[in-house]
């Protein structure tokens, strides 16, 4: 199982990544939220290594994530950004730069800052 740590090198990895991209084109657009979104999930998971939970699916996640006192507070960041993922990963839904620069962003930020604290 991955330590701390390394989720949390991994979620600064993937929102690094996110913001490298510049966004001139759809694919550029669709791996931004992507990447943000597994940038928040390695997020949820150290702050899970802490309480000695280690999940490794997304409906078991997402039920800790509505459960956890401290993460119920983002679990609307967190659905959104799985929203955005989903939906760049299979459909064709057309997401805009202001996805990125407006929502995910700041959607992956909120969560960040409430969990890193508490790491």
């Amino acid at each position: 199982m991955p330590t701390k740590e390394e989720h949390i090198a991994k979620a600064e990895g993937n929102a690094a990544f996110a913001l490298s991209l510049s966004l001139e084109d759809q694919t550029r657009i669709d791996w931004a939220l992507i990447a943000f979104f597994y940038a928040a999930l390695h997020y949820v998971e150290a702050y899970l290594s802490t309480i000695g939970q280690h999940l490794r699916n997304h409906q078991a996640r997402d039920n800790a994530v509505g459960r956890d006192s401290n993460l119920r507070k983002v679990f609307h960041e967190y659905e959104d950004l799985k929203y955005y993922g989903y939906n760049a990963r299979y459909e064709a839904c057309g997401f805009k730069p202001a996805d990125v620069t407006e929502a995910a962003a700041a959607h992956f930020e909120a969560i960040k800052a409430l969990i890193k604290p508490l790491l």
